[in-house]
């Protein structure tokens, strides 16, 4: 299993507000799961889901990801593709890595 690749990755703020590349359905359930509780509800259930499915196959991976996006703008902690790059080289300052 190839964690359900994505065509485009795309990056969130996860945890206490550092970028988080998601390249895949595996690291977007792993970053669903790093959002803040109050983030969860019916929404983050379905973008849950959908990842879930496009593991299993039953759904495209980017069908997923399109899920995940919609869901992440929406509570406001998707990284804008153009500040991306920025902002993973800013939290690798950062922490030194």
């Amino acid at each position: 299993m190839n964690g359900a690749a994505f065509e485009r990755p795309l990056t969130m703020f996860v945890g206490l507000g550092f970028p988080r590349h998601v390249d895949n359905a595996t690291d977007a359930l792993q970053a669903l799961d790093e959002l803040a509780p109050l983030e969860h509800g019916p929404a983050h259930n379905v973008a849950v889901r959908a990842c879930r499915a496009a593991l299993l196959g039953e759904i495209e991976p980017d069908t997923a990801r399109g899920i995940v996006e919609a869901y992440a703008r929406a509570r406001g902690v998707l990284v804008d593709e153009l500040l991306a790059p920025h902002a993973m080289a800013a939290k690798d300052d950062l922490l030194g890595a």
